[in-house]
């Protein structure tokens, strides 16, 4: 029981590790600038694994913070 328990978290471990890719890659320019509420923005422009295509286009954002924060976050 113990074993087969190891061998499910370990598979599941490997599976999320493999899996893991760069946050919010799949988002567009279009997105972020014509529907992504500023709070959604935001929210992006600060989490450490957002993509760095994604940071990029949040460093033109029309708010100051959001800009401020994706360059932050792109050092």
């Amino acid at each position: 029981m113990k074993r087969s328990f190891k061998s499910i978290l370990f598979s599941l471990l490997i599976f999320s590790t493999a899996y893991a890719g760069d946050k919010f890659g799949d988002i567009t320019q279009d997105y972020l600038t014509n529907n992504a509420s500023l709070n959604v923005r935001t929210v992006i422009a600060k989490d450490p694994k957002t993509s760095l295509k994604v940071l990029e286009f949040l460093t033109h954002d029309s708010n100051k913070q959001v800009r401020q924060f994706a360059k932050n976050n792109l050092k």
